[in-house]
């Protein structure tokens, strides 16, 4: 009889996030020497091939410009921002990441009755018998490893936010970086329609602070501050 004992993982780490009730983001956030004079900002595309009319973009935007209203800062529409913030967002291409199972096999022995009979002459013609029986015990060993292979794909999805010393008319790469925060986060989804708002709500407290290296935040699902988040956005023009 063969019995299969516990599974031992080798390399499934990623493989318990995707089933998490809480999504993993890394925070990255660094400021430069200059400060902003104030809070007031003007939004735009950090992406060449992305226009502020692309359906996306303002649908990703609402939830990043809800986190900066949270922080107390006012976009303006009329080209006197003290800040130009260049915001930017993608997906990797899906990598494919293998785990091993490895998966102990155990088999039983023993357990086997042996009857002895035993003869005895008791004289005169007359023979008795005595039956007695040895049962062995039962124990199992292992027999053997079963390793199983599987693989699967993940993928990074990040939010890039650049504030820039805003000067109209002059390129992005004239002006001076005030602050830069990458979210990020890696897992199964590609979805970026459903990602945005968790990687919002993980870099809400660190845009424009110095996090003097990369965080990890767990957001969970049900989380009160993406739920408002999620609904505030919805809200925005």
């Amino acid at each position: 009889m063969r019995i299969v004992a516990t599974v031992t993982v080798l390399f499934i780490s990623l493989l318990a996030a995707g089933c998490s009730s809480s999504i993993p983001v890394k925070v990255d956030s660094i400021v430069g020497s200059e400060s902003p004079p104030d809070k007031t900002y003007s939004w735009f595309s950090g992406m060449q091939n992305v226009s502020q009319d692309d359906l996306y973009f303002r649908e990703f935007s609402r939830y990043f410009r809800s986190v900066l209203k949270q922080q107390g800062y006012v976009e303006s529409k009329d080209g006197n921002a003290a800040v130009a913030i260049y915001f930017s967002y993608g997906v990797s291409p899906g990598k494919t990441v293998q785990y091993t199972t490895s998966t102990p096999l155990y088999d039983w022995f023993g357990g086997d009755t042996v009857v002895y009979v035993q003869t005895k002459d008791e004289g005169g013609g007359e023979v008795s018998r005595t039956t007695s029986t040895v049962t062995t015990p039962l124990y199992r060993r292992m027999v053997g490893v079963d390793v199983d292979t599987r693989s699967y794909t993940v993928f990074t999805s990040y939010a890039i936010l650049e504030a820039k010393r805003y000067h109209p008319g002059s390129k992005p790469e004239e002006m001076k970086t005030l602050w830069k925060t990458t979210v990020s986060t890696t897992g199964r989804s590609n979805d970026l329609r459903a990602l945005m708002p968790v990687l919002a709500t993980a870099a809400a407290p660190y845009i424009g602070v110095d996090t003097g290296a990369a965080k990890i935040i767990k957001v969970q699902k049900d989380d009160p501050k993406l739920v408002e988040l999620k609904r505030k956005s919805q809200l925005s023009p």
